[in-house]
């Protein structure tokens, strides 16, 4: 068995058939909630097809940038992302949850995964997602999405004055949004510690029931802000740059995960 069969090994629970099972509880769930109250996904829809755009990204930019959209035509990569989409739908009861993505070394590329994920969310006009970059001493979303930020969540978590709805930014994906790292602190731990940070991600979940956050996390292997974040999330996503980890690394970065957690991983070549 590879290290990659390894790992997948770790990071998969159940077979296909109980996923699929699980697919098909949620969709009558959901079907059940809407036939007692038709309007949800009315005003849910409409609520959705109001928020502001000022800018979307043309197709040649999200080329450039290696951004999915459901219009690409490497089917076989955004695939991969919609089943990762998928996978964590179906491996989870809530309605709406907390992803985070991180990596067996530095510079794995997991900043782009986060993207690509929170991108595959948001294909769905019912769905918003948030990208939260928690990577505060290598921040890459908002260069990524090119947003111009001058708060972020650290800002937010250190002061009382700044408001969560003031460190949300558009994103010229539609039905996505940005909450970025904010300047740089050297005992970010220390936040991310903190009750505010626990209410932050509760008051985010619960305000917009269609939304789903997903955090660009640091390297599980060098960085304890990580090892903080996942006790604050549902799921885990954990990204392994091809031939450039040893079986060592990936068993330790899936064991800090543990596998109730860890929903999947993505095998990043460069």
């Amino acid at each position: 068995m590879s290290i990659i069969e390894k790992a997948m090994k770790v990071a998969t629970s159940g077979s296909e058939e109980q996923i699929i099972d699980k697919i098909i509880e949620e969709e009558k769930r959901v079907s059940a909630s809407r036939k007692k109250d038709p309007s949800l996904l009315g005003s849910s829809r409409n609520q959705i097809s109001m928020m502001v755009q000022e800018r979307v990204f043309s197709e040649s930019e999200l080329l450039s940038k290696g951004i999915v959209h459901s219009s690409m035509k490497d089917s076989v990569l955004l695939n991969k992302y919609r089943n990762l989409r998928t996978r964590l739908l179906a491996t989870t009861e809530k309605e709406n949850f907390v992803t985070l993505v991180t990596s067996v070394l530095p510079q794995s590329g997991n900043s782009l995964v986060a993207t690509n994920l929170a991108a595959t969310f948001a294909f769905d006009e019912g769905k918003t997602s948030l990208l939260i970059d928690a990577n505060i001493n290598n921040p890459e979303l908002h260069s990524i999405l090119d947003v111009n930020s001058e708060l972020g969540i650290i800002d937010y978590l250190e002061s009382d004055e700044i408001n969560s709805s003031g460190i949300l930014y558009e994103t010229p994906i539609p039905r996505l949004r940005l909450l970025p790292s904010g300047k740089a602190r050297v005992n970010a731990a220390e936040y991310f510690t903190s009750e505010k940070m626990k209410d932050l991600l509760k008051d985010l979940l619960e305000r917009y029931p269609e939304r789903f956050p997903v955090i660009d996390a640091p390297s599980i292997t060098q960085s304890a802000d990580t090892r903080i974040l996942i006790d604050l999330c549902d799921k885990v996503i954990l990204v392994i740059p091809y031939g450039r980890c040893s079986e060592e690394e990936i068993r330790y970065a899936a064991i800090a995960i543990g596998q109730e957690k860890l929903a999947g991983v993505v095998l990043n070549e460069f």
